[in-house]
Formats: C-alpha cells, structure tokens, sequence
C-alpha cells in the first residue's frame, strides 16, 4: 500500500472509532428516550452515562447491554457479536486507534477496515432492531 494509502487508512480508523461511540450513544440513548419520560431523572442519568463512554471496544458494548438488560446480552447480544467474528472486529478498529492516536505502529489497511467496519455495523443494526423492539 502507498503511504497515502496507509495514511488514508489511519485516519479512516479514528473515524470508525468515533462512529462506535456515537452510534452506541445515540442508539441506546433513544432506548431511554422511548421508555422514560421526557422531564426523567432516569433518563438525564442514563444519558449522562452514555455520553462519558469512550473507547467503546465490545466489552463496554457488553456493560451497557448488560445495564440496560442483561437478557438482551445472554439472549442475543453475546452470540450474535461471537458469530463472524464481529466482537474481534470491533476491538480491532479501537486497538488501532489506540496505536494510532499515540503514534505506534499500526498495520491497518483500508480492506481490513472496511471488513471490520462492515461488521461493527451489524452490531449497531442488530442493536437497532432487536433491542429498541423490545425495551417496551
């Protein structure tokens, strides 16, 4: 790969990782929203909560399941980021970030990320539909 490439690479990779962190914020943020009131103690809280998250590799996206409900973890969640390696995929995408961000070594290539970005998205869809069908 041409060191453009390479770059081009790096810098995409901070951007997937920024992109796992909103979307896990927003999606389970309007879980909250739909279930609580809108003036909600509980809902200022569970925002405030999901908005410190950073670093959002699959074992926070497992704490947060687990806090919202821990049968959405045990009962779909855990098998569903298990299958094509999708859990991997997203720790991936943060441990390059991590090694970018401070300027290690990082072996990222855009076919890669596409490949592990591909599955971070599956995770966010299947949160998605079957979480937010089923948080009433």
């Amino acid at each position: 790969m041409t060191n453009c490439g390479s770059h081009l690479a790096k810098y995409l990779c901070v951007l997937c990782s920024g992109f796992i962190e909103n979307a896990i914020y927003l999606t389970f943020s309007d879980i909250a929203q739909r279930n609580c009131p809108p003036s909600s103690v509980v809902l200022t809280f569970t925002k405030g909560q999901l908005y410190k998250l950073q670093n959002t590799n699959s074992e926070k996206i497992k704490e947060v399941t687990k806090s919202f409900n821990p049968d959405w973890w045990e009962k779909g969640l855990k098998d569903f980021m298990q299958q094509d390696n999708r859990s991997t995929a997203i720790n991936y995408i943060l441990k390059d970030r991590h090694n970018i961000a401070h300027g290690r070594d990082s072996n990222i290539t855009i076919d890669k990320l596409e490949e592990y970005f591909s599955k971070t998205i599956e995770v966010i869809q299947y949160i998605e539909n079957k979480m937010e069908n089923t948080a009433s």
